[in-house]
Parts: structure tokens; sequence; C-alpha cells
């Protein structure tokens, strides 16, 4: 196993960091792009406290960052849940002290999921993996919903805030309706190393769940 995982990391070392994605700010648009839906969540309920984001599915972990833009402020799985939506629970480093919502998957296969939101707006969606940023999609163009579909597998994300007017702090969103979708067609570029990263992670997965799921993404 030990040989697999440093084969499979020298493989990771040796490609482009992040592949082609593509944003739809239409639900219609994208549900006619992609297949079934794998996993859907809707946040039912509104107790208006702060909840293990780790409770709503077993594909999914959800938490809060202080730092939109650095994954390791990501470092709890708790959110607010209240209206029917998540949103995280803001602390005294965040902007104003309004942070971000993160979520990693625990299925080492998602390259499509969805999601809408309200009250705020979200300037970009940081995509990332333990070892840091892979990159950053321009969501200004999004108004109430978000679909992202790529040709390699997401490992977690970040939505980034917008800025409130006049740049006086993180404009506080609620997402709602989180979905993971199956694609029509496999992914074509690079799909032999999904195949063997799909094996190694599940492989991580299945050794080691429960520390995996003590934070939202992993730390140094």
């Amino acid at each position: 196993m030990k040989k697999i995982l440093a084969f499979l990391a020298a493989l990771v070392a040796t490609t482009p960091s992040w592949a082609a994605v593509i944003l739809y700010t239409d639900e219609a648009s994208y549900l006619a792009a992609v297949g079934a839906t794998r996993t859907y969540i809707d946040f039912a309920g509104s107790p208006g406290v702060a909840v293990s984001g780790l409770g709503f599915s077993p594909d999914v972990a959800f938490g809060s960052c202080t730092d939109p833009t650095n994954q390791f402020t990501c470092s709890g799985t708790s959110v607010f849940h209240n209206g029917n939506a998540i949103t995280d629970v803001g602390g005294s480093t965040a902007n104003n002290g309004v942070g971000s919502l993160a979520w990693r998957f625990v299925l080492p296969d998602v390259f499509a999921f969805s999601f809408n939101y309200a009250s705020g707006d979200i300037a970009a969606i940081q995509l990332v993996d333990p070892s840091g940023p892979l990159g950053l999609v321009d969501t200004t163009s999004a108004t109430d919903f978000i679909g992202l579909v790529s040709n390699r597998a997401f490992f977690g994300a970040i939505g980034v805030n917008a800025l409130l007017a006049g740049n006086t702090g993180n404009d506080r969103y609620f997402i709602d309706d989180f979905r993971i979708s199956e694609l029509r067609t496999v992914p074509e570029p690079g799909s032999l190393m999904l195949v063997l990263l799909s094996i190694g992670l599940a492989a991580m997965i299945g050794s080691r769940r429960p520390e995996r799921l003590r934070h939202i993404f992993p730390t140094h």
C-alpha cells in the first residue's frame, strides 16, 4: 500500500494542479448538463443555532473559515443553521466578524456540484486540496445559483464572500439545496490519473476516515 501511495504521489506531483471547470449560474442549465442527483441536502429546519457541519450528509462535510483565501483557517466543522439554510459561524478574526462557508467531499469522485444561495453575494469559489488552493472560479456573474462541473474530481471548496459597499467588510451569504450530481459522460482528460487517484483516496478515506472528519481541510 505504501508503494502504491508513493507512486500516486509521484504522479500527482507531475500533473497540473487543476483542470477545466465550467461555471453554471442557471439551475436549469446545470441540471440539463449533468446526470442524476447523487446527494441532495435541503437543510430543512430553522433552529437558529451553530451545529455540526458533519450531520447533514455522509458525503460532504461543511465548516466555517475566518479567511476565505486561506483554507487553513477552516479549522472547524461548525456552521450556523437557520432559515432552512446554513451560513458561517463568524468569528472575531474574520473580516467584520463574517467568515465563509467551506465544504469537503467525503466521496472521492465528485465531478459536479451545485447550490442555491441567498442574502449575500459570493465573489468566487476557491477550489482546494489538502496541500493548498487549486484555483479560483470567478462567480460574480451569479446571483442566486452556482454549479460547477470539472474534468477532474473535486476535493473541497470555499465560498469567497463578496465585499460590502465601500469594502467595509464581508457580505454574509446563506446556502441551500446543495447537490452532488452524476455526469452524463466520463471526463476525458487524465482519465487514468483519476482512476488511480480515486483508488488511492478511497484507501486513505477507508483507513483514516475518523481522523479526516475532524476538520474540513487538513492542516500542515
